[in-house]
């Protein structure tokens, strides 16, 4: 068995501890390449990330930046800061700034390829979807001019619609959150049409499967259908998170009619939207054409959810 064969084992098992334990001795036992080592550095950050070890992330992550500066090609810096569950691991230890400035770094250093486009996407959107789950709104300005200044790049860049979905929800979140209620108006209005005009015949089922968190899977294509109904789900809770009820019960309903299949978060968000804009019976009713949850098991993704009577 390969290593990426025993580190998929690991990863299928949810094994954290013993994938970070396999590539610490690979990289002991091996010669590696750059990306080999990119490899090993990004995935014990992720594997600490998910024991929530802020500490061990943070020596493990400050050691991947300073490595990648002598080391990596510039073009390849966006990947130290790709991904949103480290940087908000980080933050558990009080260590989010310097995610902050490894970015910056990585931001005044990377130059601007069409290589390299799908790693700097992921350090925005990361970066951007970190501040909002921090709600550091007020922060979140300049990483959306970064990511919109991305897409006007090349409106041919086959991640281009994945890209302008999360544009845009990081877009509103940010706008709600400064008080800009019309520039929400205008935005939720522009993006529910054009979603409208999504043609699914274009896209491809699912995307090529790279190993996680190699330099290729960060940089991989998003175009798929599923990609894109899990970017729409996510868009739709946010617009509940946001009061815009009517259309996250209409965009549920559409992910729902193309396939997808909500996880209890996203079932939470879709039956508070239902409860705010139809009522208890209709919640009911939901719930009972969906079995698998109870208002039970999404109060816990929803609080406001404990509110519903009967």
């Amino acid at each position: 068995m390969n290593i990426a064969q025993a580190f998929q084992e690991t990863v299928v098992r949810g094994d954290h501890q013993g994938m970070i334990d396999l590539l610490k001795k690979y990289e002991q036992s091996s010669k590696l390449s750059v990306n080999e080592r990119g490899w090993v550095y990004w995935n014990v950050s992720d594997g600490y990330a998910l024991l929530r070890e802020p500490e061990l992330l943070y020596a493990n992550h400050r050691a991947f930046f300073e490595w990648g500066k002598e080391n990596l090609a510039p073009e390849q810096l966006h990947w130290i800061v790709s991904d949103s569950t480290q940087a908000l691991s980080l933050s558990l230890g009080n260590y989010f700034d310097h995610w902050i400035d490894w970015y910056q770094y990585a931001s005044d250093h990377a130059p601007k390829l069409d290589t390299n486009r799908g790693a700097r996407f992921e350090s925005h959107r990361a970066l951007g979807g970190s501040l909002w789950v921090l709600e550091r709104y007020s922060e979140m300005d300049s990483v959306l001019e970064n990511l919109n200044q991305l897409i006007q790049e090349d409106d041919s860049w086959s991640n281009i619609l994945f890209a302008q979905i999360t544009y845009n929800k990081q877009r509103l979140v940010y706008l709600y959150h400064a008080g800009d209620f019309a520039g929400v108006e205008a935005l939720v209005n522009e993006t529910m049409d054009w979603i409208d005009e999504i043609n699914d015949g274009a896209l491809r089922i699912s995307r090529k499967d790279e190993v996680v968190g190699s330099w290729e899977d960060i940089n991989v294509s998003r175009n798929s259908q599923r990609d894109i109904n899990i970017a729409l789900n996510n868009l739709a809770c946010i617009l509940t998170d946001i009061e815009r009820y009517e259309e996250s019960v209409n965009l549920f309903i559409q992910i729902q009619e193309r396939g997808h299949h909500m996880n209890e978060y996203g079932f939470s968000k879709w039956i508070y939207s239902i409860w705010k804009t139809r009522g208890t019976d209709a919640v009911k009713k939901a719930l009972a054409d969906n079995e698998a949850c109870e208002i039970a098991d999404l109060v816990k993704h929803t609080p406001e959810l404990s509110e519903i009577k009967g």
